[in-house]
């Protein structure tokens, strides 16, 4: 119950900061949040039950594996999450990204804490669908992403949701130190490097933790490769789009001409994106050619997974060390520098052995 108090005290102070149009959102977060609390189970619980299968427990297991590797080698933050497990119908949570029609301007909402954000998130997916026609008769265009999972930035102690469970092992370890960084790095109002940060140790993490668990031959780290190498192919593929298509907008045509010329775009975009389709190796992105692409849907994948090779760079400037990438990123809100400029601006300098520590 004190992870609940605490909520209560929290939603308290932005109920106090947000303007009234966030307040009947943040509790409705605050009465779901509340809700899954009580309602989690402790672990130890689970796996001393008979009535639950070999199956659901190993994956316990295998995640407290992996949140220990994260927090003792990687030097992710130390918390008390997935000490509780809780049964979920379907996907946690419900994402809406909007973006203006005639550019690649996102819709940004502001709150106490953590700061800008570039979505908003819906425990329902009833009241994601509101928001976003309501965003739609504004003239946005939009998109719902469905989660298996999302991190409370360490504020709270996040449960086991059964809906993770279903992954394999590759994509699992990748969750849990996707969220497990997110609770870790936080650069207030910068949603975009959060997510590419957390997409890259995720990434990287998943490989290196498999590795030592099955094997650099095991099928489980030829899983975790292909997602990094997956995301990697897209992040080229979706950088590129998304250059063409801000070159497009920023011509001198009207509003008009730019809505009518952008379909002839997104349809060869699609075509574009089959050729690479054939040649990925997981089903992560295999479905994104059914979608039907707007602003708001290429710029909700953009956040995931741009910048991704400057990551690799990174990791292999700091001696291919993922604790020293992680020790290194701790260090960077310290600068009061925007993160991604700062990091471009750290690997062209050590190229030329200007200097090597954040400062």
């Amino acid at each position: 119950m004190k992870s609940i108090g605490f909520l209560f005290i929290l939603l308290s102070l932005l109920t106090v900061l947000c303007g009234c149009g966030e307040i009947a959102y943040l509790s409705k977060l605050g009465w779901h949040q509340g809700a899954i609390a009580y309602q989690s189970i402790p672990v130890e619980e689970i796996l001393k039950d008979d009535q639950v299968s070999s199956e659901i427990k190993a994956k316990i297991r295998f995640i407290q594996d992996v949140k220990r590797y994260g927090e003792e080698t990687l030097g992710l933050k130390k918390t008390k999450s997935y000490s509780r497990f809780y049964e979920t119908r379907g996907p946690i949570l419900y994402v809406v990204t909007a973006c203006e029609k005639d550019r690649l301007r996102l819709r940004t909402w502001e709150f106490p804490l953590v700061g800008e954000v570039t979505y908003k998130g819906f425990f329902s997916k009833e009241e994601a669908l509101r928001e976003r026609d309501d965003l739609s008769r504004q003239d946005h265009d939009t998109f719902v992403q469905a989660a298996a999972a999302y991190s409370t930035l360490g504020w709270l102690n996040d449960p086991i949701f059964s809906s993770m469970i279903q992954s394999n092992p590759g994509a699992l370890a990748n969750l849990i130190l996707h969220e497990m960084t997110h609770a870790t790095l936080y650069f207030r109002g910068k949603t975009d490097d959060n997510e590419q940060v957390a997409t890259f140790i995720g990434n990287r993490g998943a490989i290196e933790f498999l590795t030592g668990r099955y094997g650099c031959h095991s099928r489980e780290v030829t899983d975790a490769i292909h997602i990094q190498r997956d995301d990697l192919v897209f992040s080229r593929w979706i950088d590129q789009t998304c250059r063409r298509l801000s070159e497009f907008y920023a011509s001198g045509i009207s509003r008009e001409e730019k809505l009518k010329g952008r379909e002839v775009l997104f349809q060869s975009m699609k075509e574009d994106f089959s050729e690479i389709k054939a040649g990925l190796k997981t089903e992560v992105y295999k479905g994104f050619d059914r979608i039907e692409l707007n602003n708001a849907v290429l710029l909700a994948y953009h956040r995931y997974v741009h910048r991704l090779e400057m990551y690799d760079l990174l990791y292999e400037r700091l001696g291919n060390d993922l604790r020293q990438v992680v020790e290194f990123l701790k260090q960077v809100p310290a600068t009061e520098q925007e993160p991604f400029s700062y990091i471009e601006r750290w690997l062209a300098e050590t190229r030329t052995g200007v200097f090597s520590s954040p400062q």
